[in-house]
């Protein structure tokens, strides 16, 4: 049997690496009750009127599954899939419109969506209340909610990704600010408007990835 050395271990890290992901995917699959959905919800054949890929939004305990998410309206339901490389063992699962729950709340970076699935909930989704209202004017009267949809506004995507950019931005500018000052001598530190800069820069790509994401 061959040792264990640093000359083989190149050979191993692939495999301990896969074995690593899949842990993880399969510890967070459980946390976020898909598992359970997926049983009770199994996809059904029918072809989507609205599909949404790349969205983002989060499950069961706290699971954040940011740009994995797969929602498509479907006659008979709510389709809600992810990509298989970080869910192995997530299939597509289909919610009947009647047991669909839906709360509006109002969070930090804009207002949010509650999926309840089942009576009483067995799992929940939460989404940006835009993806929402996307999904709810493809239903067609289909949607469960007792409050109108709002109506779509020339700014209602890019306006609530504006707001977000800024404050973390603003945050982490911040930071990259005042840590120097704190830990840095005076001629290491590096120029305050390249603390500002980067952020802002950085954030700004990733948001404006995002904005083109939902957009389609």
């Amino acid at each position: 049997m061959p040792a264990f050395s640093e000359h083989n271990l190149g050979a191993y890290f692939p495999l301990f690496f896969a074995a690593i992901w899949l842990v993880v995917t399969t510890m967070l699959t459980f946390l976020s009750g898909w598992l359970g959905l997926m049983e009770r919800y199994p996809d059904q054949v029918g072809e989507p009127i609205l599909r949404l890929r790349g969205q983002s939004g989060s499950m069961g305990l706290g699971v954040n599954m940011r740009g994995i998410l797969t929602l498509s309206v479907c006659a008979s339901g709510l389709r809600v899939g992810m990509w298989r490389l970080f869910g192995p063992f997530c299939r597509s699962f289909l919610v009947p419109w009647e047991s669909i729950a839906v709360v509006r709340k109002a969070g930090l970076f804009g207002s949010m969506v509650r999926l309840e699935f089942g009576n009483p909930p067995i799992g929940r989704l939460s989404i940006p209340a835009a993806t929402a209202d996307r999904l709810a004017r493809a239903a067609m009267g289909r949607w469960p909610a007792a409050t109108p949809i709002p109506e779509e506004k020339p700014a209602g995507r890019w306006l609530p990704l504006l707001v977000r950019w800024a404050i973390v931005t603003s945050l982490a500018a911040l930071f990259f600010t005042l840590a120097p000052m704190l830990t840095m001598p005076e001629g290491a530190r590096p120029p305050i408007l390249v603390g500002i800069l980067f952020p802002a820069v950085v954030f700004g790509a990733f948001f404006l990835i995002q904005y083109f994401v939902t957009k389609r």
